[in-house]
């Protein structure tokens, strides 16, 4: 049995079908992926980075300091003492928001 042959015109219409296919399937593409850039911009301009709150304590110290007394003879004598200053906690809160762009780029204020 002999190969089918087609017309130039059953070839040419074939071509086009062939041709609006792929055009929607590479449109839909472009579509599809510009829809997800958008909805991820618009996820990451939305994102809030917390920042956590860390305790600070302060160093404790000595401080010197002297003290007087008076003798029953008229006389003053001075006495050094250290004086302790037990170590303080104190919270430290910020208020810093941050953002980040699809990039990578952070902005906190």
């Amino acid at each position: 049995m002999p190969p089918h042959i087609r017309t130039p015109q059953q070839r040419d219409r074939r071509f086009a079908r062939v041709r609006r296919l792929t055009q929607l399937v590479f449109l839909a593409a472009i579509g599809g992926s510009g829809a997800i850039v958008a909805y991820a911009a618009n996820a990451a301009s939305h994102a809030v980075t917390t920042i956590p709150v860390i305790p600070t304590t302060t160093v404790p110290s000595t401080v010197p300091t002297t003290t007087k007394t008076t003798t029953g003879g008229g006389t003053t004598a001075t006495t050094p003492t250290t004086t302790y200053i037990a170590p303080t906690t104190v919270p430290t809160t910020t208020t810093t928001v941050c953002f980040s762009s699809p990039s990578g780029h952070q902005t906190c204020y």
